[in-house]
């Protein structure tokens, strides 16, 4: 039975994944993960009005990207998943799909499929918040 076929028996696993089920995978120091926090929120508050603040959670060697679009904490959109590579500026990118409600590997706004987290941020936010034949970033 494939994973996906049975969400339940996913989050099962989930819950009990640990350390040891990510071995080989490289985890961004705690410093690395408050500096990325750092840099994406203030180039969104840069590039991106719309969004009040972004947050990232962390889990491994993944970041998930939440915007707030106010300060009311329920006023809230998934925009993407980052992944730690080994080089803090080259990360694997995934966009949030509600449609499935889960990540799907995608490419960046210039073509590459690895990046800066500012880059996967703006790639989320041209598809979620771009105005409709608006100028993009």
């Amino acid at each position: 039975m494939i994973a996906r076929e049975c969400p339940e028996q996913d989050q099962k696993w989930r819950r009990h994944a640990g350390r040891r089920d990510n071995k080989g995978m490289p985890v961004p120091s705690r410093r690395l993960k408050d500096l990325i926090e750092g840099t994406v929120d203030h180039h969104a508050s840069q590039r991106w009005p719309a969004l009040e603040e972004v947050t990232i959670s962390w889990r491994g060697s993944y970041g998930y990207l939440t915007g707030y679009l106010s300060g009311n904490d329920d006023d809230t959109i998934k925009l993407c998943r980052i992944q730690y590579l080994g080089d803090p500026d080259d990360w694997a990118f995934a966009i949030w799909q509600a449609s499935s409600d889960s990540y799907a590997d995608a490419v960046l706004l210039d073509g590459q499929t690895t990046g800066h987290p500012s880059q996967a941020l703006d790639t989320a936010c041209t598809l979620y918040l771009a105005e409709p034949g608006g100028p993009t970033p």
